[in-house]
């Protein structure tokens, strides 16, 4: 058991130090009010003296708030992490804090430290971390962040909070949206192995396929863009599967491409769901029947987090936002 000189201060040492009752040293951290100046000065020193570091909200008591908020993320133009960015940068904007974005390069861990190191030395009060590999996953476990973080990513692995869309949700209600239209045989054209989203969509088409008790007749990888979806169309349309769910949207667009070159309709011979509903969805050659993710709840939510956490109200929390699926013209009925 840790003695009087070894272990960590707490909230009523602080308050004895600087001569108040441990109910005002909470509020003065989660900056109540009502609380003096003359009052709030003592409980600062306090702090200081102590090393006192319960949580973020001493930090910023002490460092004051900056009204700052991380984001790290990696460098793509791809719709989901796009519109992700755009969700976060929206809801901080709407709780009265500015953004900082610096981008990863890489899943090194070096590299991803150089980016938090960065964020943190403008003052910043918490970090978002987008990513959506496994790699950073992994190399984030190994550095300490010291601010509060939430991650946008659904494993729940790291060891801040995380915030998400339900992948393998969306995944299962893709199934279904075949399933209900007659379908039997699936096969899935999936994103990339070392993608967090693409192996837990992945997943989601497994389970929900043998829940159900159809066949999936084959599993084809692609790279995310419309051309990995052209380039490995003919190798899904070979499987013979009647419905393909597809991994995101892009794909499903160069998926479409190779029906047309291959002489087969959409959604005449060959049934397909997409995931993401990017703007173009309506209008592609067919209206793709989709699984849309609600990114402007991921942003909204994530900023509650970490406001709750800044200011000592939070729990670990592992989020997840449920899709939803939009019905198009892609999918038809079998027989």
């Amino acid at each position: 058991m840790a003695n009087e000189a070894t272990r960590r201060p707490n909230i009523r040492d602080v308050a004895a130090v600087a001569g108040v009752s441990y109910q005002t040293v909470s509020r003065a951290l989660n900056q109540h009010p009502s609380i003096r100046p003359e009052t709030l000065a003592r409980v600062e020193a306090a702090i200081v003296q102590l090393g006192y570091r319960p949580n973020a909200a001493a930090r910023a008591l002490v460092r004051r708030s900056s009204r700052t908020i991380g984001l790290l993320t990696l460098p793509t133009t791809d719709y989901g992490p796009q519109a992700q960015q755009i969700a976060i940068e929206t809801a901080a904007r709407d709780a009265g804090y500015r953004i900082a974005l610096t981008n990863a390069s890489s899943g090194s861990v070096d590299d991803l430290a150089a980016g938090v190191t960065f964020l943190r030395e403008t003052n910043i009060d918490a970090l978002v971390v987008s990513v959506a590999e496994t790699a950073m996953l992994d190399a984030l476990a190994q550095l300490r962040v010291e601010v509060p973080y939430v991650t946008l990513e659904p494993t729940g692995l790291a060891s801040g909070h995380s915030v998400a869309i339900d992948q393998r949700l969306g995944a299962r209600m893709a199934v279904d949206a075949l399933a209900d239209a007659g379908h039997r045989r699936l096969a899935q054209l999936r994103g990339p192995s070392g993608s967090i989203d693409a192996s837990a969509r992945s997943s989601g088409v497994e389970e929900r396929v043998a829940e159900l008790g159809l066949e999936l007749v084959g599993t084809v990888e692609g790279d995310w863009t419309p051309g990995s979806g052209h380039a490995v169309g003919p190798e899904v349309l070979a499987l013979g599967a009647t419905g393909i769910v597809v991994g995101n949207d892009q794909m499903a667009l160069g998926l479409m491409h190779a029906c047309r070159d291959a002489g087969r309709s959409v959604p005449g011979d060959v049934s397909i769901v997409g995931f993401d509903d990017v703007p173009e969805a309506p209008h592609y050659p067919t209206p793709l029947t989709t699984v849309r993710q609600e990114f402007e709840q991921v942003g909204a939510a994530a900023m509650r987090v970490l406001l709750d956490d800044l200011a000592g109200r939070a729990g670990l929390v592992h989020l997840r936002i449920p899709p939803v699926l939009v019905e198009r013209e892609s999918v038809a009925r079998v027989g």
